[in-house]
Formats: C-alpha cells, structure tokens, sequence
C-alpha cells in the first residue's frame, strides 16, 4: 500500500495502531517538504519590546473563577480528592495521638472516648457523626461511580448521563449518611 498525502490521515483514522512509526515518519516528511521555510528578521530591543508588546494585546484574558459554571461531576471530582484527604489525614490524626498518648498520659481508650462521646448533646452527637459519615459514604460511591465510568463505554457517551450518576452519587451518599447517623 502506497503512502500517499490523502490515504495518511483516512488510514490513521481507521487503524492508527497501523504501521505508527512509518506514518509518523511519512507524516513528518511531508511537513519538511511543504512547510515554507522561516524568515528571520532581526530586530533591535526596542522593535522587540514593541512587537511584545503588540502581541500581549491581542491575547485572550482568562476567565476569572468567578464567572465560571461549576459543574456537579467536576466538582464531585474535586470532593473525591478531599474526602480522601479529610478521611486519611483524620486516620493519621488520631493514630498518632494514639500512638504518642502514652507519652503524654492522655486517656484515649475505647471506654474513655465513649464515655466523652455520651456527655455531649444530641446535636453535637448527631453532627459529629455526620461529619465522619458523610465523607466516608461519597468517598466510597464516588470511588464505585469512578470505576464504573472509566470501565463503561455507554456512560462516557452521554453527558447528560455522567450528570445524572454525579447526581445520584450526591443523594445516595447524604441518604446513607443519615441512615448511617440514624440507626448507629
């Protein structure tokens, strides 16, 4: 099969896995015998300063995050990431505490942390357990969602489709975590 300008990209779009270096290497000759070559001009400091200057005008101006529409899988993307922070660096926390406890002679048995976790009212019980449950339950169905969308085909397809399951990984997490604080 002859390489021809034409057949190059048609026969990459269908096999790219084809011969990949010898299109690669096609492909780049063809650039070297139809790129026009380079005039190089040169310009004192001030000719440069001013050209720069000139450029930096015509740039685009990045968007300000103020302006930008969050979208509920990026930012359940972004929560992923700090769940897993919050969860591990919590776990670090209190190992070390307890592993320095002797140390300093502080009281982190399992009978004391009890007892201390009964003399606290009903709202500080219920939001402490909150705060530990609901990372730990969109930590895990986010993993599973992740999982599942870069394994399945059918659900990167369909924008509309990662919303919904981005969606469905929110409420899923906070019901579990109210049946989590609820019932233990």
């Amino acid at each position: 099969m002859a390489l021809t300008p034409r057949s190059v990209p048609a026969l990459y779009a269908r096999r790219p896995l084809l011969f990949p270096a010898r299109t690669a290497q096609y492909v780049q000759q063809l650039r070297w015998t139809t790129t026009a070559p380079l005039k190089i001009k040169s310009r004192t400091p001030e000719e440069g300063r001013a050209l720069l200057a000139q450029q930096r005008l015509r740039r685009p101006v990045a968007p300000h995050l103020s302006i930008y529409k969050f979208q509920v899988h990026s930012v359940s993307s972004a929560m992923e990431r700090n769940t897993g922070i919050l969860l591990s660096g919590s776990l670090y926390f209190f190992a070390t505490g307890y592993l320095l406890s002797p140390l300093f002679e502080w009281d982190l048995s399992s009978a004391s942390l009890v007892a201390a976790f009964a003399g606290l009212p009903l709202v500080a019980k219920i939001g402490l357990k909150l705060a530990l449950a609901w990372p730990f339950t969109f930590h895990v169905f986010n993993g599973v969602r992740y999982v599942i969308t870069a394994v399945g085909t059918q659900t990167m397809r369909s924008r509309e489709q990662v919303v919904r399951i981005a969606w469905g990984v929110v409420g899923a997490s906070f019901v579990s975590a109210l049946g989590l604080v609820a019932f233990y």
